[in-house]
């Protein structure tokens, strides 16, 4: 049975890892111009810049038709480069597959093996893409938002005294009489009309008397775009550096740790995988990236069936995919990395047993040294 030689595998595993973090660095790229679109957005549609503009509220349609232009090219410019980080991401996913492939078919005779190898190259590759992206976007908007501007005339101060002033208005309106020409009929119009005014506030006092105000379009009180990564950036910058300090180690260092490790009881000896392995168990015991990503989960479902008065709209982004990718290759990278031990233990077995190749020359060697006949002539 041949020996085999680990060298063609972490070569070939180096060179997937440097093409797979270029991807994931485009990705990301790509991720960073999406969220800016997004937040151009967000500042075109917030409701701050809504509702305390008196462009918007007086003058609607054109303020809303400038905003819409906008707002259409930071949406096509938008969904354009989350298609591109989607591409990459795919472009990674085919990448995985042809390396798994070809890792299989040098290591086609201890498959356990090259299945781990090629496992905890990718697993690394995922939990890079994961890592670095955003993996859930969250937004609180309200479509065609209605602001209904009534009011009761009762209710508005000194009401009463200004319908009892009116009747003096109207004595007012005699003095219009002295006009030249149309000074009567203009008098005549005036009384008439503050009198019906007057008959109106009186009989509708306890009425709503207003109109509804809408802004087309979504209007947002809250967005929010992050990725593991951003989420440890903000709590570390905000000062909650523990925290940030703790989903950094426990969701990101130590499932780096533990894949390294991984791949340093895979190329050990013999003797000395047991004891590692034990040690692997011990450090796999504080990843929590399970855990993190049952969270992100409880956090969407959470969010989106929130029923605070306005839509709550949850998605779950494509970097929370890649990033349970990883906890799936890592919990089989347990199985698989067992499983290669004992194959490996057989395959030293195997060795011990086998004959050396020339083991009948030495042994002829041997008893011809050893061993001579009296009875042999010479």
């Amino acid at each position: 049975m041949k020996k085999v030689n680990s060298l063609p595998g972490l070569l070939l595993g180096m060179l997937f890892i440097i093409g797979a973090f270029y991807l994931i660095s485009l990705t990301n790229a790509e991720s960073e111009a999406f969220k800016q679109d997004k937040m151009e957005i967000i500042k075109i549609l917030n409701f701050n810049d809504r509702l305390l503009s008196f462009r918007d509220w007086v003058f609607s349609e054109t303020a809303w038709q400038e905003k819409k232009e906008l707002l259409d090219v930071a949406v096509a410019s938008g969904d354009q480069h989350y298609a591109n980080a989607l591409n990459y991401g795919y472009y990674l996913v085919f990448g995985c597959i042809g390396f798994f492939l070809l890792i299989l078919m040098i290591y086609i005779r201890r498959i356990y093996y090259g299945i781990t190898l090629a496992f905890v190259f990718i697993a690394l590759a995922m939990l890079g893409q994961g890592i670095m992206n955003p993996i859930l976007e969250m937004a609180a908007y309200k479509d065609d938002l209605t602001i209904k501007v009534y009011v009761k005339p009762k209710d508005i101060p000194y009401f009463e005294d200004i319908v009892k002033h009116m009747s003096k208005v109207s004595d007012l309106a005699d003095y219009i009489k002295y006009v030249p020409v149309y000074g009567e009929e203009w008098a005549d119009e005036a009384k008439k009309l503050v009198g019906e005014s007057q008959s109106y506030l009186k009989e509708n006092a306890s009425e709503n008397i207003g109109f509804d105000k809408v802004f087309p379009g979504q209007t947002y009180f809250y967005y929010q775009n992050k990725g593991i990564f951003d989420v440890i950036s903000l709590l570390w910058n905000s000062g909650n550096k523990i925290v940030a300090g703790a989903i950094g180690t426990f969701s990101v260092i130590i499932p780096c740790i533990k894949l390294f490790f991984t791949l340093f009881i895979l190329v050990l000896p013999v003797h000395g995988m047991k004891r590692f392995r034990k040690i692997l168990s011990y450090i796999a015991k504080w990843s929590m990236a399970d855990v993190f990503v049952v969270g992100t989960f409880l956090a969407y479902l959470s969010f989106a069936n929130m029923s605070p008065g306005v839509q709550m709209d949850a998605k779950v982004l494509f970097g929370l995919y890649y990033f349970g990718a990883y906890v799936i290759l890592s919990i089989f990278l347990g199985f698989l990395l067992d499983a290669s031990i004992r194959e490996k233990i057989r395959f030293h077995e195997a060795q011990k047993l086998m004959p050396h190749p020339n083991a009948p020359e030495i042994e002829d060697k041997k008893n011809g040294e050893d061993s001579s006949s009296p009875f042999e002539i010479s």
